[in-house]
């Protein structure tokens, strides 16, 4: 801070990088753009690519993708392969008979008693049965220890492949969309936060730029009045106010200068590029804007048939329908097809078990139901549909919501460009006051205060072009995204 005349003065602390130019630029100029240099459409592209929040949204796409695929493979019966080994503990196993089978005691008994027989042949038909009654008392089967079991079985639920696969696989896919369609929302308030920090980058230019103009009209206004001063023909006092006013002036550009850097920060930030510096403005903000016409009803039907976010809340009551049709489906009985294919040793359907592999197979037909199931399904259904009814709900609040965004932009829209008209009209005005205020202000014959009055009249109407023309172009891509044509946004990767 510096004293210079007796009047406060405001000096800018040096800087290494800056977003400003170094040099003094028309507004016009900075207005109308630079060859080669950024425009609104370029930082979004920028933002699109390097947002960190669009990679969350299209890691939600990617886990509904996941969803649908596992609903898909619900259509293919479940398979299922078994391998087993047991070892079961010894026993002992008994005879046929049921008992300890015959004692040594009791078979000499018999035969003394065949042998006592006189007639041949009854003893010999007598010692012919004994034997084999003895070998069927003393029969005993074998234990195996060692089980072996390689078995697959094949389950196909046909009932719920129509009744809940299907409709589960088409809500699935539903949710897909409507993931997708998130996306792409989100893809469309990225790039619109994009573009309206690139347009108050500008705005934050514009006053930097203007700031910078009133210092320099003002030092003019100061060298004029110091000479009339010096002539005797201006009161001092005049070049005091004077000084004072561009010691306000210093400060504004100080703010100014302030406001530009925060908003610089604000897209570098938004396209992860700490090193994009100056940032040169090469849009035409003094572009001539379209007359937008239209009836109201049919601008929000056109947004509601474009808009991502209305496409993702459709696509989400319909996964929703589907989800009635699954719960209401667990209700119904259950026909399942079942198979089988074993390889046992040994195998329980061989009597006696024998030590060896053999091959079975079993076909089933299954039709289950149950009344917890129904009582189960009954209250996810009831759940299914509160929830159906809360997305039908959300889908006509944000019509609602559309409607008045479709209203809201139109009119800020029209407002803007009958501003920017109106700003271009005052501009020529102003300097021209300024003009002839400063030729009187040389020739002795007018008062400061008009000097000092025209010259704030010129700040502002510089300033009132400047926001007019941005505020057109903010306005115009709000009303591009609130009728959803501002993309489209091909994002979902």
């Amino acid at each position: 801070m510096l004293c210079v005349g007796g009047v406060l003065a405001f000096r800018a602390p040096a800087r290494a990088q800056t977003d400003a130019p170094t040099g003094p630029a028309s507004l016009l100029d900075l207005l109308h753009g630079e060859t080669g240099g950024l425009t609104a459409e370029d930082v979004a592209r920028r933002a699109l690519d390097t947002s960190p929040s669009l990679d969350g949204s299209r890691s939600a796409l990617e886990q509904a993708r996941a969803g649908a695929a596992q609903a898909y493979l619900g259509f293919f019966p479940r398979v299922e392969a078994t391998a087993r080994y047991t070892r079961l503990s010894e026993i002992t196993q008994g005879t046929l008979s049921g008992g300890a089978g015959l004692s040594q005691t009791d078979i000499d008994g018999l035969n003394a008693l065949i042998a006592s027989v006189d007639d041949p042949s009854s003893r010999a038909l007598f010692d012919v049965n004994l034997q084999s009654q003895i070998a069927l008392a003393n029969l005993r089967f074998p234990v195996l220890l060692n089980q072996f079991a390689i078995g697959a079985t094949f389950s196909y639920a046909l009932s719920d492949v129509f009744l809940t696969v299907l409709p589960a696989y088409e809500g699935a896919e539903r949710v897909v969309d409507a993931s997708r369609a998130q996306v792409r929302a989100r893809a469309s308030e990225v790039a619109q936060q994009a573009r309206e920090a690139f347009y108050n980058y500008a705005r934050a230019r514009a006053a930097v730029e203007v700031a910078r103009a009133a210092v320099l009209t003002i030092r003019a206004q100061e060298a004029v009045v110091r000479a009339n001063v010096e002539a005797q023909t201006v009161a001092r006092v005049d070049l005091l106010s004077l000084e004072a006013q561009r010691a306000r002036a210093d400060v504004a550009v100080l703010r100014s200068e302030g406001g530009l850097a925060i908003a610089g920060e604000a897209v570098r930030t938004l396209v992860h590029d700490p090193q994009l510096r100056p940032i040169v403005i090469g849009e035409d903000m003094l572009a001539p804007l379209p007359d937008r016409d239209g009836d109201l009803e049919e601008l929000v039907a056109q947004a509601m048939s474009q808009r991502a976010e209305a496409d993702a809340l459709r696509a989400l009551l319909a996964a929703r329908a589907r989800s009635v049709q699954v719960a209401e489906a667990a209700r119904l009985p259950h026909l399942i097809l079942q198979g089988a294919l074993s390889f046992d040793n040994p195998s329980q359907r061989i009597f006696p078990q024998q030590e060896r592999f053999v091959e079975t197979w079993s076909l089933s037909a299954i039709l289950t139901w149950s009344p917890n199931d129904f009582f189960t399904g009954e209250q996810q259904a009831r759940a299914a549909t509160a929830q159906q009814s809360q997305t039908a709900a959300e889908l006509v609040v944000f019509e609602d919501a559309l409607r008045m965004q479709v209203t809201t932009a139109l009119t800020s829209y029209r407002t803007a460009r009958a501003a920017l008209l109106a700003a271009q009209a005052g501009i020529d005005a102003a300097e021209e006051t300024v003009r002839v205020r400063t030729e009187q202000a040389r020739l002795g014959t007018g008062l400061i205060t008009d000097l000092m009055l025209a010259t704030t009249n010129l700040a502002q109407a510089q300033l009132d072009l400047a926001s007019a023309a941005i505020d057109g172009r903010i306005a115009a891509t709000q009303l591009e995204r609130a009728l959803g044509t501002d993309g489209p946004y091909d994002q979902a990767r």
